[in-house]
């Protein structure tokens, strides 16, 4: 059992988090799997008040700075709910620190945080985007990795909020009916259908003006989808929103399809000094979609 006087200290502090030997890092891994594997890929969260707020984050992506500036709004605010789209590591300074940060908040507070997973929740998005390198340069020993990945396959795969809000890391799948057929179970549980309808939901984009699905450029089985079959999704499943990650905008956000699609991103200047881009989050009040954004870099 991890005592509850170090997480905080992490969290206070989480610049810690980087000189942290594995056998510290390695108590919050698998205490958080524990955690994950209770719940199901389909997590239904609900709130008997509608004016409870709900935080949704999107991609952070090692950028630690952000990070700290969402969580000091959530502590201001002190929402019912907060909910991670996935994409916590790749790319950014600061990926271990802002991996074992949010694990921390899960392990603390274990029904009011989740995170979901996202296609860098994945051992080949790290072996290309820079996790696994800078986890085998701390800790020098590969084998080790093996414990994050069981972290990954334990997260769920989307939320629906008051039966109406689907978060989700990428987009719909091409199976209309994939949330029903996920609906009570975990990964284990599943067909290689229904995990070929997960793929996409953590890497399928949505496109204005084309119509059905089209073969996206990010490889076999993903696909852009179009206002026609999003609609369709949305009524199937008796959604009126969904919100997800996945793409960054120099905005910060965009809303596609009449504003029943909210995509956020929330790491800052993802690309870097000359590409300016503000993070943004949601909130979920009312059953309706509130969008933030913020800029950490300036005061």
């Amino acid at each position: 059992m991890i005592e509850e006087t170090f997480l905080r200290s992490l969290i206070e502090q989480p610049n810690e988090i980087g000189n942290l030997y594995f056998s510290k890092i390695s108590l919050i891994l698998h205490e958080a799997e524990n955690i994950f594997d209770r719940e199901n890929l389909l997590l239904e969260i609900n709130t008997l008040d509608l004016n409870e707020e709900i935080y949704i984050i999107g991609d952070i992506h090692g950028n630690l700075q952000s990070l700290l500036k969402i969580n000091e709004l959530i502590k201001g605010r002190n929402p019912k709910y907060v909910i991670f789209l996935g994409d916590i590591v790749d790319r950014g300074p600061n990926q271990l620190e802002c991996l074992v940060f949010i694990l921390c908040l899960k392990i603390l507070e274990p029904d009011r945080y989740y995170l979901l997973r996202g296609n860098h929740e994945t051992v080949e998005m790290n072996n290309v985007y820079g996790f696994t390198y800078v986890f085998l340069d701390k800790f020098q020993d590969i084998d080790k990795f093996t414990e994050i990945l069981n972290v990954y396959d334990a997260l769920p795969i989307c939320a629906r909020i008051n039966n109406k809000i689907l978060c989700v890391h990428g987009g719909i799948p091409a199976n209309i009916e994939a949330i029903n057929e996920i609906k009570g179970l975990k990964l284990e549980d599943i067909n290689e259908s229904t995990k070929l309808s997960i793929y996409q939901m953590m890497w399928n984009d949505p496109k204005e003006e084309i119509n059905g699905f089209i073969q996206s450029f990010r490889g076999t089985g993903i696909f852009f989808f179009g206002e026609d079959v999003f609609n369709s999704f949305l009524e199937e499943n008796n959604l009126e929103y969904i919100i997800r990650a996945h793409e960054c905008f120099l905005e910060g956000y965009k809303w596609f399809f009449n504003k029943h699609l909210l995509s956020i991103f929330s790491s800052e200047n993802y690309r870097g000094a000359d590409f300016d881009s503000p993070a943004s989050y949601a909130i979920i009040k009312n059953n309706k979609i509130l969008l933030k954004i913020i800029n950490a870099s300036k005061k």
